[in-house]
């Protein structure tokens, strides 16, 4: 069974998000966004407007200063057990193999050993990572690296996945492969995602919906849609539609760091 994608009913809202850290820096303030569930959604801006420390404020990994994160209809944070996180790093064990690292989580949790064994059996496969569940972080590729920091995330069966620029340090052949792999991923399950980047390539390429941001402190600044009925394969990427979506993002991209510049 094809499974639902976006609904259009919010998995969390977000009200008036504000936070401040001690130092005074002001990462977000009066920030207003709805995430839809089974959504791709992609935060595109520029460096410093508060990307990562929203999708911190999501993970429970900061605590907002102001404002209201609701998820599901009820205030307060989701349950761990309902979220993954893929940082910008792998952050993979160096002394645990493959199979290791993504047993982790599930270990942490006490999940029962053949259980655990059938969900990362078939996370390693939709990864396209079952023939390395037995090598070591240090014989593996940085694409390979990123590929078991997904699997390890996906492996709690997590409602919604946050990444935080997962691709942004890999070449831009293994970045492609990443893009499509995780679209695959995405697309045959009733994930939300959440997607930090900086590149407006690549939030065209996956994102169903993509909201641009603006610093000084963090807010939304702009939101594009994008058909999901588009098939997004090597074709898409040579397209005219391809071309035109990009235009239209770096447009409003462009126009909310002048906004920033000249003090708006």
């Amino acid at each position: 069974m094809t499974p639902v994608r976006n609904d259009g009913a919010p998995i969390v809202s977000l009200s008036g998000l504000a936070k401040t850290f001690a130092n005074g820096t002001r990462a977000l303030d009066g920030l207003d966004l709805e995430i839809r569930r089974g959504e791709f959604l992609s935060l595109l801006g520029p460096s410093g407007c508060g990307k990562s420390t929203l999708l911190r404020v999501l993970a429970g990994l900061e605590q907002p200063s102001g404002g209201t994160v609701t998820w599901d209809g009820a205030a307060g944070g989701q349950s761990a057990h309902d979220l993954g996180f893929v940082f910008q790093e792998p952050t993979l064990l160096p002394w645990a193999t493959v199979r290791g690292n993504v047993h982790f989580p599930l270990r942490t949790k006490n999940v029962p050993v053949g259980i655990a064994k059938d969900r990362i059996d078939g996370v390693l496969e939709r990864v396209g990572l079952e023939r390395f569940a037995d090598s070591y972080p240090h014989e593996l590729s940085g694409g390979m690296k990123m590929r078991v920091s997904i699997a390890r995330a996906l492996v709690t069966e997590p409602k919604v996945l946050l990444m935080d620029e997962p691709f942004a340090a890999l070449d831009e052949i293994t970045r492609f492969k990443l893009n499509a792999d995780l679209l695959r991923v995405w697309q045959a399950s009733e994930l939300t995602v959440v997607f930090v980047t900086h590149s407006v390539f690549e939030s065209v390429f996956l994102s169903e919906r993509i909201a641009v941001m603006r610093g000084s402190p963090g807010r939304l600044s702009d939101e594009i849609s994008i058909d999901p009925a588009l098939i997004r394969d090597e074709r898409f990427r040579t397209s005219s539609d391809y071309a035109g979506l990009c235009r239209q993002v770096s447009d409003a991209l462009h126009a909310t760091m002048a906004g920033e510049g000249a003090g708006v």
